[in-house]
């Protein structure tokens, strides 16, 4: 789960890598380059995806209790304490005019930090998680959750496939598809995916290059064409993700050496906030490569410094935000031990 998180983690940077540097503005010609650029952009979408069936598959047996609501507490506190940074550097560095009811504002609205909307679907997310695990443990059979699954998919990521040919599917459920993913995550947890693992990764480099193969197909000769059919809740994003979960989760890493397992393990625990922290070293490093580089093809050879340096950037201010947060959460707990005992 920790590899998983951190392969998450590391493709939303590198998503990012295509957002940053004006991929989407470029007109996609016939060339193999764009076909690769393509290919890899469609691989790197399963990164939220990810994060997705990863709570399903971590949180399905939660329940309704104050334990599991004072589970959101660090997650809450490295949030605003990154929110209360990025907007120090959106004044400071930036020169940005945002006073402090707008970052009051921005902070709660989840949108003083530009990739923060992920917290505004996870906020909710995490509130409505119990009464998914209702719906989800209360069914019978493996048969009945196959429907619940198949419900999903139908509403989310089926009109994804049949629109784009001929648009007779209704698309009003389209944006649950983390409800999809999370049923997803909860299935996988229960009866696991039974298929060896060569046949997995031999589907999924076959998925992804047919799938890279289309959008370009779908592109070429205009601006990157961003379908449904690719999109978050799309049919290609849901192969892929689904495919890499199950790989990744077959693997058997109990032989890795333990320091490994530590680093992992800390990286891992760093995710949200790489996650959230990269969005000032994007706003460091990209206008630099932008203003030095125009074509798309150019930048493109620096994907191995610039990604693997926001992703260390990140790594240490979450770092640095996660310890504060560690103290900030063992300094309220003394001080309610001591209010609670006083009264008691």
């Amino acid at each position: 789960m920790d590899l998983i998180r951190i392969i998450a983690v590391f493709s939303v940077l590198s998503v990012h890598f295509f957002l940053n540097t004006n991929f989407y503005q470029m007109e996609i010609d016939s060339s193999f380059f764009y076909y690769l650029a393509i290919v890899g952009r469609t691989l790197f979408m399963i990164c939220v995806p990810l994060f997705m069936i990863l709570t399903g598959y971590l949180m399905s047996n939660k329940t309704l209790s104050k334990k599991y609501y004072k589970g959101i507490t660090k997650t809450l506190i490295v949030y605003f304490l990154l929110s209360f940074v990025a907007w120090l550097f959106r004044v400071y560095h930036m020169e940005q005019d945002i006073d402090l009811w707008q970052f009051v504002c921005g902070t709660l609205n989840c949108s003083i930090i530009e990739y923060s909307w992920y917290m505004e679907m996870y906020f909710g997310f995490f509130l409505m998680i119990p009464f998914l695990n209702l719906i989800y443990n209360g069914l019978k059979n493996k048969k009945e959750k196959v429907v619940l699954l198949v419900t999903f998919l139908s509403l989310t990521s089926l009109p994804s496939l049949i629109n784009d040919i001929v648009n007779i599917l209704p698309d009003y459920w389209i944006m649950t598809y983390p409800v999809t993913y999370y049923f997803i995550g909860a299935f996988i947890r229960e009866f696991g995916v039974k298929i060896k693992k060569r046949y997995i990764f031999l589907t999924f480099v076959i998925c992804l290059f047919a799938f890279g193969g289309f959008n370009f197909y779908r592109s070429c000769g205009q601006n990157f064409e961003w379908g449904s059919y690719c999109n978050w809740f799309g049919f290609e994003n849901i192969i892929d993700t689904v495919l890499v979960f199950a790989f990744i989760n077959n693997l058997n890493l109990e032989k890795l050496p333990l320091f490994v397992k530590k680093c992992l393990g800390k990286i891992s625990n760093l995710a949200l906030g790489i996650f959230l922290s990269s969005y000032i070293f994007d706003r460091i490093f990209y206008p630099y490569l932008n203003s030095n580089f125009e074509y798309f093809w150019t930048k493109s050879k620096y994907y191995f410094i610039i990604v693997p340096c926001i992703f260390i950037c990140s790594m240490i201010l979450s770092w640095i935000i996660n310890f504060f947060a560690k103290i900030i959460i063992s300094i309220f707990g003394t001080l309610f031990k001591k209010i609670f005992k006083k009264h008691s």
